[in-house]
């Protein structure tokens, strides 16, 4: 057996939020060093290819068409359905057989779009689960907001096991903390008071779980009952797409609910540029000096290397999936 240590984790990924490619729309992609494209046929379904033309090397994502449930090349007007395969070059008898683009494994869920990566080409090990509130009527939809960042996702990860980052960064008094990993798994539960921003303190009480190297959703029960994802994606070795959304239970109407949305979303996004400061500028120590108020930081930081180190039958290559 080989030990094989990837550049980028294994796992589901998202890549864009659902309404970001309506129906006959692409959006064009840039993740795991590569460039993608993803297109919504005419029969609704997301597709992720390649993003880089077989022929001649020209971006589908920028310029490409759909067609019913094919893509269209900007440059040559070859046509790929979603397994791939070119179906279709207007002014050829004969389509070449190696006229085809590789295909990302898709899943659309809980209003994102996942991909899913292995360096090693292997199958999923594990599924995202559903929302069952995503979608009620009781609940109002995602809020967004994304950030490139300027990161290893390691930084990002560890900040689900540093309890001790949260009175420091976030004003937030933790009186109950719990790590726990299962398999793919990583969860968090807190009961805390969160100092909010422009007055007033929040008491809460959170279940957080990753659901393999990049997609979390918390479930907060406080002031305001809610769903936060946080999904980050690498876009290359330096930098990370971090995607995040919450989801607010309405209270009363939708229309009350909805005045809280605004500043519930300004002291979110102040939180999160309060770690994207210290990420974008930190170092990583790969022997920490931790102290005994830190957190789970070295169980969470073995929990993620599973994502980028296996055994395997032999040397292996990096593929791009």
């Amino acid at each position: 057996m080989t030990t094989t240590t990837t550049k980028y984790p294994k796992g589901w990924f998202v890549v864009c939020f659902s309404d970001d490619v309506p129906v006959g729309g692409t959006k064009q992609l840039h993740y795991f060093g590569e460039e993608l494209v993803a297109f919504r046929g005419e029969d609704g379904v997301v597709r992720v290819l390649d993003g880089y033309c077989a022929h001649m090397g020209a971006n589908l994502g920028a310029g490409g068409k759909v067609c019913g449930n094919t893509i269209q090349c900007p440059f040559h007007a070859w046509k790929f359905s979603g397994t791939g395969e070119c179906v279709e070059i207007p002014y050829a008898k004969k389509i070449p057989l190696k006229a085809r683009q590789r295909v990302w494994l898709t899943r659309e869920v809980n209003g994102v779009v996942l991909v899913h990566h292995d360096a090693l080409g292997g199958a999923p090990d594990y599924d995202i689960p559903v929302i069952e509130d995503y979608g009620s009527v009781e609940w109002l939809p995602w809020t967004k907001n994304m950030y490139t960042i300027k990161t290893h996702p390691r930084e990002i990860i560890e900040n689900i096991a540093d309890k001790g980052h949260f009175p420091m960064v976030h004003d937030t008094e933790i009186e109950d903390f719990t790590f726990e990993v299962d398999r793919h798994m990583a969860h968090q539960y807190v009961k805390g008071k969160a100092l909010i921003r422009g007055g007033g303190v929040d008491n809460f009480a959170s279940k957080t779980t990753y659901h393999g190297p990049g997609y979390l959703i918390m479930r907060m029960d406080g002031a305001l009952k809610n769903y936060m994802l946080v999904a980050h994606t690498p876009r290359d070795e330096g930098s990370v797409d971090l995607r995040m959304g919450v989801m607010l239970k309405i209270v009363g109407n939708a229309e009350k609910t909805q005045g809280y949305v605004g500043q519930y979303m300004t002291n979110l996004k102040a939180g999160f540029e309060d770690d994207i400061r210290i990420w974008e500028n930190k170092l990583y120590r790969e022997t920490p000096v931790l102290c005994d108020g830190d957190g789970p930081i070295t169980q969470a930081r073995r929990w993620y290397r599973q994502f980028y180190v296996r055994e395997t039958p032999g040397a292996a290559q990096e593929q791009g999936q």
